[in-house]
C-alpha cells in the first residue's frame, strides 16, 4: 500500500492530546505529517510533552494505515486535512480553525451561497412554521442549507429544504456514522441524497454536550449569512451567533411576540443590529448583497484573466463559432430579464422568480453577473437591492 500524506495526517489527527493547536504548531514550519511519524522520541521531546510524546509513540505503535483507511472507505467516510485542496477554503483562516474533517457525502459548492438555519430545539408552532418556510424558500431560490440536523428549528428547516429538492448539509457534534438524534434518521438519509454530512469528530464518536458548542464554528464558517428563526435570549444558539460574528459572518433574525420567552433572543438580537428577517426575499436580498461582492467579483476576475492570458491568440473557426453560439444564448437570457424588467424596480428574487416560470434556470451568481452587464450597458438602473428598466 501506498502512502499519501492524507494517511499521515489521519495518524497525527487521531494521537489523543495533540488536537488542533499542537497539530498546527507542528506543521507551522517546514514539517509534515510524515516527518512527525518518522521523528525519533528524542526529536518529539523538544517539540511535545513527555505526556504527548508518550501518545504519539503509542498511536503509533498501534496504527494500522490500511486498515484504517478500509475503515473509512466501507462506511462511505472521506478524512480531509487542511492540507488537502479539498479542504473547504471558508474553514481555513476562523479562530480555531479544524485541523481536518470527516465527510459522508457531499460537501458544499464554493461557488453557491450558503445560509445556516438554526434555532430552538423546543420551538413553537411559529418556530415549526417559520423555520419550513425559510427552508424552503431558500432551496428554492438554488441556496445552500446548513444546520446541526438537531431536534426542533435546525432539522425542521433542513428537512424543507430537501423536500423542496434543495441541497442541504449538516454538520454534527459526533461521528458522520452516526444519526443523532436518532428521530431525524430520515432527514440523514437524504442529506446524504442531496448533500453531506460533516463533523470533525472521528466516526463512531457519541455525541456530548461540549461537542456542540465546537461543531456550531463550523456551521457559522460555512455559511455567508447565519438566520436564527426562534431562540431565547441565553441558549446553545446565541454560542453559534458570536462565533458567527467573530467570523465576520452576516446575521439575521426572525422577530417574535415581546411576551413569547422563545422570541427573546431573535428580539435582542434584531435590537443589537442584526438584520431583520420577515420572509426569505429579506434574506436572498442581504446575500446578493454580500455575494455580489465575492461570487461575483471572483467570476469577473477569472473572465478578466482568462482574457489577458489569451490577448495575443486568434481563435480556430470552432471556437468562433462556439463563442458566437454562447452570445446568442446570453442575448437570449438578457432579453428576458429586459421582459421582466419595468420602470418600477424589483429585487433580484423576483427576476429569478420570473425566469424559473418562463423555464429558465439560472444560479444566483450568473443572474447577477447578467444584471451587471445590463446595468454597466445603460439599460438597467439599480436602486439599492432592487432594479427597474431604463427607459429610452
Amino acid at each position: 500500500m501506498q502512502l499519501n500524506e492524507n494517511d499521515y495526517a489521519m495518524w497525527l489527527y487521531n494521537v489523543p492530546t495533540i488536537g488542533n493547536a499542537n497539530a498546527e504548531r507542528l506543521l507551522s514550519g517546514e514539517l509534515t505529517c510524515r516527518d512527525i511519524y518518522e521523528m525519533s522520541s528524542k526529536e518529539l521531546s523538544k517539540l511535545l510533552t513527555k505526556k504527548q510524546v508518550l501518545s504519539v509513540e503509542r498511536t503509533r505503535a498501534m496504527w494500522d494505515f490500511e486498515r484504517e483507511r478500509k475503515k473509512l472507505d466501507d462506511r462511505g467516510i472521506r478524512f480531509i486535512p487542511r492540507i488537502d485542496e479539498q479542504f473547504p477554503e471558508k474553514l481555513k483562516d476562523i479562530p480555531n480553525a479544524p485541523f481536518a474533517i470527516y465527510v459522508k457525502g457531499k460537501l458544499p459548492d464554493p461557488k453557491v451561497p450558503c445560509v445556516a438555519v438554526i434555532g430552538a430545539r423546543m420551538c413553537s408552532e411559529y418556530g415549526r412554521f417559520m423555520a419550513r418556510q425559510f427552508g424552503q424558500g431558500l432551496a428554492m431560490s438554488g441556496i445552500q442549507v446548513i444546520s446541526g440536523m438537531a431536534r426542533g428549528v435546525d432539522g425542521i428547516a433542513q428537512g424543507a429544504a430537501l423536500q423542496s429538492g434543495g441541497t442541504s448539509f449538516a454538520v454534527l457534534g459526533c461521528g458522520v456514522d452516526v444519526c443523532y438524534p436518532e428521530e431525524n434518521i430520515k432527514i440523514y438519509d437524504q442529506l446524504l441524497e442531496n448533500g453531506g454530512i460533516i463533523s470533525e469528530f472521528p466516526p463512531g464518536t457519541q455525541p456530548l454536550a461540549n461537542f456542540f458548542p465546537m461543531r456550531n464554528r463550523i456551521i457559522s464558517a460555512l455559511s455567508d449569512v447565519v438566520l436564527v428563526v426562534e431562540a431565547r435570549q441565553k441558549s446553545g444558539t446565541s454560542i453559534t451567533v458570536d462565533t458567527a460574528l467573530e467570523q465576520g459572518r452576516e446575521v439575521m433574525a426572525i422577530p417574535g411576540r415581546t411576551t413569547d420567552r422563545l422570541s427573546d433572543g431573535c428580539n435582542h438580537l434584531i435590537s443589537q443590529g442584526a438584520g431583520v428577517a420577515t420572509c426569505v426575499e429579506d434574506v436572498l436580498e442581504r446575500l446578493w448583497t454580500i455575494t455580489s461582492r465575492i461570487y461575483v467579483g471572483n467570476s469577473l476576475l477569472k473572465t478578466q484573466g482568462e482574457y489577458d492570458g489569451d490577448i495575443c491568440r486568434e481563435d480556430t473557426a470552432e471556437e468562433t463559432d462556439a463563442k458566437e453560439g454562447e452570445e446568442d444564448k446570453e442575448l437570449t437570457l438578457q432579453d428576458e430579464i429586459l421582459g421582466i424588467l419595468d420602470i418600477i424596480p424589483v429585487s433580484a428574487s423576483y427576476i429569478m422568480e420570473e425566469l424559473y416560470q418562463r423555464g429558465k434556470n439560472i444560479t444566483i451568481p450568473a443572474l447577477l453577473t447578467e444584471l451587471m452587464d445590463l446595468t454597466g450597458a445603460g439599460k438597467v438602473a439599480q436602486n439599492g437591492a432592487y432594479y427597474r428598466k431604463v427607459s429610452r
